[in-house]
Order: structure tokens, then C-alpha cells, then sequence
């Protein structure tokens, strides 16, 4: 559902296009991850943009577990991301990370970072 702000709100999720043309997408607390939750997570993206690529920042520091399918999707939609910063908590979120992208391997650069403003400054980078 996208309020007057442009934000999009679903049970999973909350994603909005920021100001410096980046989208962020918060994952609500420890739920898990589904195929049809990931083809709404790029839905909403593609509404937010227009269907353009643009940057993504993922806050992943509550964010519960992903299955096969979700990754596999979220890995390929390089016609929505230019690159894609995941924000980690925790060393094991940190492996994990580490692990989806050495096995997935995204089109689109994809980078974990431990805080906001350096995942930023990297996704600057690919401003189109």
C-alpha cells in the first residue's frame, strides 16, 4: 500500500524513494522471507521509480530468514538495482551476507556495511 508520501507499507516491509534518489527498504522484525514476498519487495520498487534503476539500501538488522526462492529473485533483478548496499547487525548476519553473495552472485554490486552513512556514500556512486 503507497501513502501520500510515496512509501510503500506491507506486512513485511517498508520501502520509500529518499531524497538523494536511493530506495530504502526496512524488513519488519524476524519474519521469513518467501518468493512472493520478494516479487513484492521489486513490485514495490519498480512503483517507486518507475521502473528505472536506482540504488537500494536493505536494513537487514532485524530481518528474518530468506528462503531459496526470495534470494534467487532478489539476486537477478538487475534491471531494477544499480547496486545494493545490506546493512548487517551482527558478525553471523555478516557471514550470511558473505555466504548469499559468494553462492547467489547478484548482477548488481552488492556490498555489506555495518553503517548507514558509509553504505550511502558507496551507493552515491551509482546515481545514474
Amino acid at each position: 500500500m503507497t501513502n501520500e508520501r510515496g512509501e510503500i507499507t506491507h506486512p513485511k516491509f517498508h520501502m520509500w524513494l529518499r531524497s538523494d534518489d536511493i530506495v530504502q527498504l526496512v524488513w519488519s522484525p524476524a519474519v521469513a522471507m518467501n518468493l512472493e514476498d520478494a516479487i513484492a519487495a521489486t513490485d514495490a520498487m519498480a512503483q517507486l521509480t518507475g521502473g528505472r534503476q536506482c540504488p537500494l539500501m536493505v536494513d537487514a538488522h532485524n530481518a528474518g530468514p530468506q528462503d531459496r526462492a526470495a534470494r534467487t529473485e532478489f539476486a537477478h533483478r538487475g534491471d531494477l538495482v544499480s547496486a545494493v548496499a545490506v546493512l548487517v547487525a551482527t558478525p553471523l548476519s555478516r557471514m550470511m551476507g558473505n555466504f548469499f553473495l559468494a553462492v547467489s552472485k547478484p548482477m548488481a554490486p552488492t556490498r555489506l556495511f555495518d553503517d548507514e552513512s558509509t553504505a550511502v556514500a558507496w551507493l552515491r556512486e551509482f546515481i545514474a
